[in-house]
């Protein structure tokens, strides 16, 4: 996919790669390697994510897609007003899916099979959307009372109208995450994942190695799986996509069964803020398989977000 141009009142997807479109006969009930690498039907012993909302800010959602249907709320349509937030860019049913398709032994599954996704439709069927429509949507996601809010969106200069709207999604108790960023081994990472209010989110690849792609810089978070990711497109399809944008709803994933699983045990952490999912979501990392950067800030955050910790951590707490 060509590389889009950034402008100041523009807010973009960032360039990512199309490996391949499948059918659900071809995929039938598969786990991607993200799913089997961290084993994570182990921790949906314990929580699949239930009762948790998550706002996807993107280009929509198929909202027939039959992994994802039955986890989808209401949303709105901020690019065109009065219609439905359906996906004309298959971007955003990618990461819906990642962070929650069903168990349903159809198609694939995501991270927490039953949380719930508000579709919010900020971006165009070309991946871009104006700075006011993104300011929009986060307060709206706000005001529904959703947990987090998932952005695999961004450009590199400041935006304070979009970091205004993160702080009232703040003060509602909503966590942001973005997506760093795939202009590759930067300075910075991409804004708003650069804002401190924001969790920010680089890529790894199947080898647990950064992807060359992903952003870098002293904001970044933490890293997640982002290269040949198997999820939902449009049509009742699927597709394996790269990028920063698959790592962050994966690492939403995460933060959907560590807020199911402390609630359905009424269990004594903070959660209230970025800087206490930090905090938390610290304690299940591990490094990048990479000793030129492992341990870096700079080039893994804080590290890779390892599911198989956190069902650890659940079997000590059960």
């Amino acid at each position: 996919m060509p590389k889009r141009v950034h402008k100041t009142s523009k807010i973009c997807l960032f360039p990512y790669r199309r490996e391949e479109v499948l059918s659900i006969q071809d995929v039938e009930q598969h786990a991607g390697w993200e799913i089997t690498a961290f084993d994570l039907p182990d921790a949906w012993k314990y929580t699949q994510g239930d009762g948790v909302k998550v706002a996807v800010l993107d280009t929509g959602v198929d909202l027939d897609h039959e992994d994802l249907l039955p986890n989808l709320l209401p949303g709105k349509n901020f690019v065109s007003p009065g219609s439905e937030p359906d996906d004309d860019g298959s971007h955003g049913s990618h990461c819906t899916g990642i962070i929650c398709a069903c168990h349903n032994n159809r198609g694939m599954v995501g991270v927490a099979p039953m949380a719930k996704v508000i579709p919010v439709k900020v971006l165009d069927s070309k991946g871009s959307g104006n700075l006011d429509n993104v300011s929009k949507g986060i307060r709206w996601a706000a005001d529904q009372g959703v947990d987090f809010i998932a952005m695999s969106l961004g450009c590199p200069t400041p935006i304070p109208v979009v970091h205004n709207a993160i702080l009232y999604a703040a003060s509602k108790g909503c966590v942001t995450f973005c997506a760093a960023g795939n202009a590759g081994n930067t300075r910075q990472i991409f804004y708003p994942a650069a804002y401190p209010e924001v969790i920010g989110i680089g890529a790894i690849d199947e080898n647990f190695d950064r992807a060359s792609f992903s952003c870098t810089g002293p904001d970044l978070d933490f890293v997640a799986p982002g290269v040949k990711i198997l999820s939902t497109v449009p049509e009742n399809w699927y597709a394996i996509l790269s990028g920063t944008s698959m790592a962050t709803p994966f690492a939403v994933g995460v933060a959907c069964l560590l807020l199911s699983f402390k609630r359905s045990k009424n269990l004594d952490i903070k959660l209230e803020n970025s800087k206490d999912y930090i905090e938390q979501l610290k304690k299940y990392t591990i490094p990048i398989n990479n000793p030129k950067f492992a341990g870096q800030r700079f080039f893994e955050g804080f590290g890779i977000i390892d599911p198989r910790k956190l069902q650890e951590w659940m079997v000590n707490s059960h």
